[in-house]
């Protein structure tokens, strides 16, 4: 046999085997289930806003799906559709934050082989910031002044733990409150003279003062998240032609061009007195309660008339993660949807407490579950609330979520996180001293956080104030 024969025999064999291997690599790539090649998901908008979703991309098109072969651990309720070679979670709610999540997907069937396998993909959502004020000093009993140092604005990570940090965000020698938005900070300053001024601080530039009208008093400071918004009131102040503000509403945005903030008007531009109000969540509109109680819903950046929304005697907040606000009439609590302007009633549980227990803050969380405030009160003594307890209320009943550990020691308020996972609570230590601000703080104040479902506090900061309560 020559050796050109031989040659040739061994290329035909060689390329015989190369077509079999070819053959059976590709038959093995399509015979076999779906493999999740990659996953998209905003970990902040978990944590953020209702509605966030999760895809998964698949390596090929899928049959129809089972929404019962969708499993998400720890457990939260979502809603799944699938299309393509895509699978889409969309989340009712938020999520809690740092925390470790699991999808898992049985029996994906490839719609091409019919073959099934199982999808995995795991993610963790961000543990988030939150800011406190720490006053520095003050006038203590009105005649012995406190140390004075500058007041600090400190923020701190809400998870805990070893790798958990505070800085300093800001300070001022007299911070009167505050203020975040992503990226900048709102703060009403004090001055010597009792004078109210607005600083904002942006990111990476110079803190500067914000014109508002002269000599007025700065209340009720608030902001926007997804909006990137501040608002506040204001009071006594009078602009240059003289004009007389008594608790007008203003919106500032810290990127706008003007620099100035503007004023939320009424119909036809009029002033509009306002009693209290709300951002709605996600938006850039918001809620304004009139001193007739009559509720205005109005978005400050498009001009246009406010709707109303009737008249209600107090505004308890929003739903977490949604745009249901919260409203009651004497014991009457109604919840109004602001994507429609219906009102319904929202059964609320009472809670099952001692009837000696005198109630303060009232919040609600989702599904009319109610967290309630109670004060221990010895009317004989000087300092007459000896402690504090915070009760949730729901189907199953009444229980005890945080109570103070020191005998004297008290409550001074508490709100809940943005996604309704924990309470914020603001503990004033027994025998502590006002430092004397017009929107007083505490020599011994600090804020726990405090898992709702399970009463577990997280950490504990210095300060009071938190921003989720603005």
């Amino acid at each position: 046999m020559s050796t050109e024969h031989t040659f040739r025999r061994a290329s035909v064999v060689t390329i015989i085997v190369l077509v079999v291997l070819s053959i059976g690599l590709g038959a093995a790539a399509v015979l076999r289930g779906p493999v999740l090649s990659s996953a998209s998901v905003n970990l902040g908008a978990t944590v953020s806003r209702d509605g966030s979703r999760l895809v998964l991309h698949a390596d090929q098109a899928l049959a129809a799906l089972d929404p019962g072969q969708v499993a998400l651990t720890p457990d939260a309720p979502f809603t799944v559709t699938a299309a393509g070679t895509d699978i889409t979670l969309a989340f009712d709610g938020m999520l809690d934050y740092d925390t470790d999540y699991r999808v898992v997907v049985r029996d994906a069937e490839g719609e091409g082989t019919g073959i099934s396998s199982t999808l995995t993909h795991d993610f963790r959502t961000p543990d988030v910031p939150v800011y406190t004020l720490l006053r520095g000093g003050g006038l203590g009993d009105g005649s012995t002044p406190l140390v004075r140092d500058d007041d600090r604005i400190i923020r701190s990570t809400l998870a805990g733990g070893a790798e958990a940090t505070s800085t300093v965000a800001f300070q001022a020698p007299r911070i009167q409150q505050f203020a975040v938005v992503d990226g900048a900070l709102a703060v009403v300053e004090l001055g010597e003279d009792g004078s109210d001024s607005l600083t904002l601080a942006l990111d990476g530039g110079t803190p500067y003062t914000v014109h508002t009208p002269s000599g007025g008093r700065l209340q009720n400071l608030r902001s926007s998240a997804s909006a990137r918004l501040f608002g506040f009131t204001v009071s006594g102040g009078t602009d240059a032609e003289g004009r007389d503000y008594q608790n007008a509403l203003f919106v500032l945005d810290p990127l706008g061009t003007s620099g100035r903030a503007e004023e939320v008007t009424g119909f036809g531009g009029e002033s509009l007195r306002v009693v209290d109000w709300e951002f709605v969540p996600g938006t850039s509109s918001l809620v304004a309660q009139g001193v007739d109680q009559q509720l205005y819903l109005i978005d400050p950046l498009s001009g246009g008339e406010p709707t109303p929304l009737g008249r209600h005697a107090e505004l308890r907040g929003f739903l977490p993660g949604g745009a249901a606000l919260v409203v009651a009439d004497g014991e009457t609590v109604s919840q109004i949807d602001l994507t429609t302007g219906a009102v319904s009633p929202l059964a609320q549980p009472a809670p099952d407490v001692d009837p000696a227990l005198y109630p303060k803050t009232i919040v609600t969380a989702a599904d009319g579950v109610v967290l309630r405030q109670y004060d221990e009160v010895d009317y004989a003594s000087d300092v007459p609330v000896t402690g504090s307890r915070i009760v949730v209320a729901d189907a199953a009943g009444t229980r005890e979520l945080y109570t103070t550990a020191t005998p004297g020691s008290r409550v001074r308020d508490f709100c809940l996180s943005p996604n309704g996972q924990y309470i914020a609570v603001e503990t004033v230590g027994a025998g502590a001293l006002t430092d004397g601000y017009p929107l007083p703080g505490y020599s011994e104040v600090s804020t726990s956080f405090v898992d709702v479902s399970t009463g577990l506090s997280t950490r504990s900061v210095p300060g009071f104030l938190p921003d989720w309560c603005s």
